[in-house]
């Protein structure tokens, strides 16, 4: 997980320093308030923390196909089929999304970034974030949960990163190269590992990115290739944003459906073992925020409950909160239950290997 206690660097990849985020504490977030605000870069520790037992992280490596195929299909293992989505498959919802990023004060221009965000928002919340055995779900939950973090995590800039201690670590004798990258801020060792080592790659094909047979065949407890030399050739798959989107919205999803027992963190490799506790999707938040084991078991059910979070972790509340605010002006008044505070059900078919 990224540590919060030295500076961190913020840097567009294929430009250079764009400056230094002043350093603080590790429930800290540089950017994120309590009112709701549009936040980004995220100087937070995204990109579901450095790894525990079925942590770690994988990329893909540069040069692989990602186009999306518009009318591609996933076989799951049942033999039933799901279908990829996406804005030509439905430009009504294409439609709505765009309208969500146009609320957002610092939402990407009109043009290709923008039409491939909408794009991937889409086939992620298809694919990853939609969990069906919630009563109450809509769709358009997810895809406004998703447009409004990219909004705090990265302030909607493709390329950015950002180098914290965590990512130039020493790892046998070597500095990684390991920073939270991309859109949804992914680390290399901890998200992309898990999704490469026991994720629902063919759901990811279909979102566009197809993960290549280096980065699968890499071996689970290669140090070095995840912290160091993957992540140094694959900056380019980090930065995609069908890549990106799609394992941030894995991330925060697998975690909303397991991660939610609060006496002992639920890592990847357990929850694809049947062993996941059902959440909502601030716990998915908090494990994107501060690494599994810290959000582990936090469910709130209503605002107070939320609210209560900011004496515990302030850092913690102020990231929620802001993705939260900017969800509100998306959707307008909800009715019932608002989506934060939906309990989800663990469903490993949707989310591992």
């Amino acid at each position: 997980m990224r540590s919060l206690a030295a500076p961190l660097l913020v840097v567009t990849l294929g430009v250079g320093v764009m400056g230094l985020a002043n350093g603080c504490g590790g429930d800290d977030s540089a950017h994120a308030t309590d009112n709701g605000d549009d936040g980004g870069p995220s100087t937070t520790e995204g990109g579901g923390g450095g790894g525990g037992e079925g942590g770690g992280g994988g990329n893909p490596d540069g040069g692989s196909p990602f186009n999306p195929d518009g009318g591609g299909v996933v076989v799951l293992p049942d033999g039933g089929v799901l279908t990829c989505g996406g804005s030509a498959a439905d430009p009504a919802a294409a439609a709505t999304v765009d309208g969500y990023i146009g609320k957002l004060s610092n939402g990407p221009p009109a043009g290709a970034l923008r039409a491939s965000v909408v794009d991937a928002i889409l086939r992620s919340c298809e694919m990853f974030g939609t969990p069906t055995a919630t009563a109450g779900w809509k769709p358009n939950y997810c895809w406004a949960q998703l447009a409004a973090s990219i909004g705090t995590e990265s302030g909607y800039m493709q390329n950015v990163a950002v180098k914290d201690s965590y990512a130039t670590r020493q790892v046998s004798g070597m500095t990684a190269n390991d920073p939270t990258v991309g859109l949804l801020q992914i680390r290399f060792s901890s998200t992309v590992h898990e999704m490469a080592t026991l994720g629902a790659v063919n759901r990811l094909a279909c979102i566009g990115c197809p993960l290549p047979a280096s980065v699968l065949a890499a071996a689970s407890n290669d140090q070095v290739y995840w912290a160091v030399t993957g992540p140094t050739a694959n900056m380019s798959v980090m930065t995609n944003v069908a890549c990106n989107v799609g394992m941030g919205a894995w991330y925060y999803y697998e975690n909303a459906t397991g991660n939610g027992r609060a006496s002992k963190v639920t890592y990847t490799n357990e929850y694809c073992a049947g062993g996941g506790t059902g959440a909502d999707i601030i716990t998915g938040l908090m494990s994107h925020l501060l690494g599994d084991e810290g959000g582990k078991g936090v469910q709130v059910a209503n605002d107070a409950q939320l609210l209560a979070l900011k004496t515990s972790n302030a850092g913690a509340y102020g990231y929620v909160n802001t993705i939260k605010g900017n969800v509100d002006k998306m959707l307008g008044p909800v009715s019932g239950t608002h989506p934060f505070y939906m309990l989800m059900a663990p469903n490993p078919p949707a989310y591992c290997k």
